[in-house]
């Protein structure tokens, strides 16, 4: 009796820190996802019109009378809204590399599969019409492929 006591306390462990790891797990995925959405934000607005909106906006409080600030951004010359479109510029680039920079490396089988998919797909379109099969028959050999591998 005291031996099962002892096993269902030991179980019952095992499966708090399981729990835990699942939730720990959780945690740092959601905080990389903020991270992430917080690096991009930082990179500035991405659209002239956003970045004159912002520029123009910024430190007045209440509401903003956007049909004003369209017909501002309207009014203004080419020469005057270069600087915005360069500054949207600079920041896409920044924006797109730091996105690339966040990106996890594909796994070993993400790349088998961009290697082999293409061609297990156009062999399994000649043996059918059905776009659907003909994937999922595709799906199969590549799968198959990467496990006698």
């Amino acid at each position: 009796a005291k031996k099962a006591k002892l096993a269902l306390k030991a179980k019952a462990l095992r499966a708090r820190n399981a729990a835990k790891k699942v939730a720990a797990a959780k945690k740092a995925k959601a905080d990389y996802k903020r991270a992430v959405k917080r690096a991009i934000k930082a990179s500035g607005p991405s659209h002239p019109f956003s970045l004159f909106v912002q520029q123009t906006t910024s430190g007045k409080n209440g509401k903003t009378d956007m049909k004003k600030v369209a017909a501002e951004w309207k009014a203004l010359s080419e020469g005057q809204k270069q600087k915005y479109l360069d500054q949207a510029k600079k920041n896409l680039s920044k924006r797109l590399t730091t996105k690339q920079s966040m990106k996890k490396s594909p796994n070993k089988y993400a790349l088998f599969n961009k290697k082999h998919f293409p061609a297990a797909f156009a062999a399994a379109k000649k043996n059918t019409t059905n776009l659907k099969d003909a994937f999922k028959a595709a799906v199969r050999a590549v799968s198959k492929k990467y496990k006698r591998k």
